[in-house]
């Protein structure tokens, strides 16, 4: 994988600190509208190309894979144009604000033999797959808990006027789309789709959720997701069935610490050898990309296509719509 990145977020920084530690992976380019922000970036891990123009880097032929890490409402436009231009991509989450545009972004990369992934952790982690085989042992499911609450570093300016891209709905933003989304996937990974989901958001007076509590009905269970950007607390989440319970520590991005309690007693698992969740995601999709795994590629996007459903349709019931992005 030589890969070049859009944008230049704190994202970038953490995500392609982990690309690197993988075997063929290289750092090749990045792209920014600004030449100091991108050469800050670049001279960060040594890169020497930066581009200020996105075609000049899709042109370049030592660029294989491109990263998307620009903002929510660019995903779409700018992971279309990666794929035009022959390259494979990994797409930051939100993947798209709407299952059709991810659905048609899908049909693009199988049309052009590339490969389309979304970057999301919650499904790499170790301690998802064992949380998955643990259900068994608590029996049926009765209730499922999420908690993501992280209050936001750009909060204080929107509080003074200003109008941060993760708080624009210009620009597909809202706690719903950045932070409770990862319980959505968490659910969504563990049980499939929901029968029914609803969005209870509290909003600002531009129409963005600061936070709120999505619930998602599944015969036999309702699972709460909590996400917010305007308050903090304890996060992770809590798989409760007849005969026990799963706790998850952490937030359900990273599943850090995870533990399985019935009336036997409690085990305790810590399988993920103090890596980052990003080490896991860059190390299974350096995997797929080396063995060429267009399987699993598909696999992966006909996830994201449900998940950004449940985004959509959480959004309509709660009457946040994105203006210029909603069709």
């Amino acid at each position: 994988m030589k890969i070049g990145t859009i944008g230049t977020g704190s994202i970038v920084t953490w995500v392609m600190r982990e690309a690197v530690r993988m075997p063929d992976v290289a750092y090749e380019a990045v792209y920014s509208r600004s030449v100091q922000t991108g050469r800050a970036l670049a001279d960060s891990f040594g890169v020497k190309k930066v581009y200020t123009a996105l075609g000049d880097m899709l042109a370049d032929p030592e660029v294989d894979w491109v990263y998307v890490a620009s903002p929510n409402s660019l995903h779409y436009e700018h992971t279309k144009a990666a794929l035009q231009a022959g390259k494979h991509v990994l797409c930051e989450k939100p993947f798209t604000p709407s299952r059709a545009q991810a659905e048609e972004l899908a049909k693009l990369a199988e049309e052009r033999d590339l490969m389309l992934l979304e970057g999301i952790t919650t499904l790499s982690v170790p301690h998802f797959a064992r949380i998955r085989d643990a259900l068994e042992q608590i029996g049926p499911v009765r209730q499922v808990s999420c908690t993501f609450c992280q209050y936001s570093s750009r909060f204080h300016a929107l509080q003074a006027g200003q109008t941060p891209n993760v708080f624009n709905p210009a620009f597909a933003g809202g706690a719903l789309m950045d932070i409770n989304l990862y319980n959505l996937y968490f659910v969504y990974g563990l049980f499939g789709m929901p029968e029914r989901v609803t969005y209870h958001a509290r909003r600002h007076a531009n129409g963005i959720d600061l936070g709120g509590i999505a619930v998602l009905e599944y015969p036999g269970f309702l699972a709460q997701c909590m996400g917010a950007k305007d308050c903090w607390s304890d996060m992770g989440a809590h798989i409760i069935g007849e005969n026990g319970f799963i706790r998850v520590e952490d937030p359900v991005s990273m599943c850090t610490r995870m533990s399985v309690v019935t009336k036997a007693g409690e085990l305790a698992f810590d399988e993920q050898q103090g890596e980052t969740a990003w080490y896991w995601e860059m190390r299974q999709i350096a995997q797929i990309a080396a063995s060429g795994d267009r399987e699993t590629c598909r696999r992966r996007m006909a996830q994201s296509a449900d998940v950004m459903e449940l985004l959509e349709r959480a959004r309509q019931s709660a009457g946040i719509a994105f203006p210029g992005i909603d069709r």
